[in-house]
């Protein structure tokens, strides 16, 4: 899940992200000199240096580009079930841009590549993003 800093340190460069999904949006940093979208967020573009850097909402689905499956909790991590899945998620109306985050709603078994994603926003206790399969967001939202 990508998540907002628990003891509400983030570094400046995050803040609009954040700010976002705080108002149930999902937005990347975008060039207004080479129209180039990019993740880090930076205040300059990396492909071609200028400082016109704008962020811009997008639609917020993508498509499953890599995953992984996490059996085992990392020393230090906050208690979390396991296992939990791990993606790289693309999206077409931010090209370039490649979001690790985790994949819920699902079994890993039946994951693939180029599998549409929906957002799955939740903002308690502080403003976070997973992505579940489209058919799993449908299947909800016609239950």
């Amino acid at each position: 899940m990508t998540e907002a800093p628990v003891n509400g340190t983030m570094a400046q460069e995050f803040r609009p992200f954040f700010e976002a999904l705080a108002g149930g949006c999902i937005s990347f940093p975008r060039c207004d000199t080479c129209g180039r979208f990019h993740w880090y967020p930076r205040y300059w573009c990396p492909y071609c240096g200028s400082v016109a850097i704008q962020w811009r909402k997008i639609d917020g689905r993508g498509t499953l580009y890599s995953w992984t499956t996490v059996h085992h909790a990392f020393s230090g991590d906050p208690p979390r079930p396991l296992p939990y899945i791990v993606g790289l998620v693309e999206f077409a109306d931010a090209p370039g841009v490649r979001l690790i985050t985790n994949i819920v709603g699902t079994d890993p078994a039946r994951l693939f590549e180029n599998m549409p994603l929906a957002p799955v926003i939740s903002l308690t206790p502080q403003p976070t993003v997973a992505f579940e399969p489209v058919e799993t967001a449908s299947e909800v939202a016609h239950s």
